[in-house]
């Protein structure tokens, strides 16, 4: 699914990915000449950020699981010539590098995802050096957009094809970041919340971005006749939200800072 939405994955509607993926950057403070591990790079957004960040003397390793994704992160590398990045896939759970490569390891919006949270964060912590650290960034608490969205795809749940569900964790409290970052045996956890307003220019913005995200999992799921009801009862659902400008979508993000101890 990741690798279908890869040539549309952060370029419809507001840039929440690259901003965020900035900031995670910025609140990581990685100096120039570091080297960089970019788990689940996506399209890029953390990646080139962290390029521009660590100058022609670092480099910045980007890996997805999703082959389209990494064919997008590849191109797009090609085509702005940034010398200092490359992007290659694999399992985040299966880390292809000796033990202590990298100065930092970042994941932006995806440690959720993982079935094998608590294995891929060992692989983090392996190879990363002595007191090498540790950036992720998970979503907060929804505002009232998605909890609409997700209470309207609940309802509809009977109608919807079976879709495997894998074990995976919200970590959408600071609690929970910090638990399974301390269980994984990083130390000096810092854990920072930042909100940022975003806005959609009309409810169609919004419809092609759902396919442009994880929600396409969702609506590939349903028949043609259901994704069309759902789809009417989704706009009925999001009129009261709107403004003047568009639909606001007021985001809530946790960032943790963490330090691998001496071995």
């Amino acid at each position: 699914m990741f690798s279908r939405v890869a040539p549309d994955y952060g370029r419809i509607g507001p840039p929440f990915f690259s901003h965020f993926g900035r900031r995670l950057v910025e609140v990581a403070e990685i100096p120039e000449d570091a080297r960089v591990l970019d788990i689940a790079s996506g399209a890029g957004a953390v990646l080139f950020a962290a390029a521009e960040r660590v100058g022609p003397k670092g480099q910045v390793i980007g890996i997805d699981l999703a082959e389209g994704m990494v064919r997008q992160a590849s191109k797009e590398i090609h085509r702005l010539g940034v010398r200092n990045a490359e992007a290659t896939q694999m399992d985040a759970e299966e880390l292809a590098f000796p033990d202590a490569s990298f100065d930092f390891v970042l994941c932006g919006f995806s440690l959720f995802f993982f079935p094998g949270l608590d294995r891929a964060l060992l692989e983090c912590r392996r190879v990363l050096r002595p007191q090498g650290i540790i950036a992720v960034s998970t979503f907060g608490e929804d505002d009232r957009l998605w909890k609409c969205l997700d209470e309207l795809a609940e309802a509809y749940e009977p109608e919807m094809e079976p879709m495997c569900q894998a074990n995976t964790r919200a970590l959408d409290t600071a609690g929970e970041l910090k638990e399974v970052l301390s269980q994984a045996g990083f130390i000096d956890i810092q854990i920072l919340s930042e909100e940022e307003e975003f806005v959609y220019k009309d409810e169609d913005e919004w419809w092609r971005s759902l396919w442009s995200l994880a929600w396409r999992a969702l609506l590939e799921s349903m028949e043609p006749s259901v994704l069309q009801r759902f789809k009417v009862d989704a706009f009925d659902m999001i009129q009261p939200l709107k403004r003047s400008d568009g639909l606001p979508d007021l985001m809530r993000v946790l960032f943790a800072v963490a330090t691998t101890p001496q071995r």
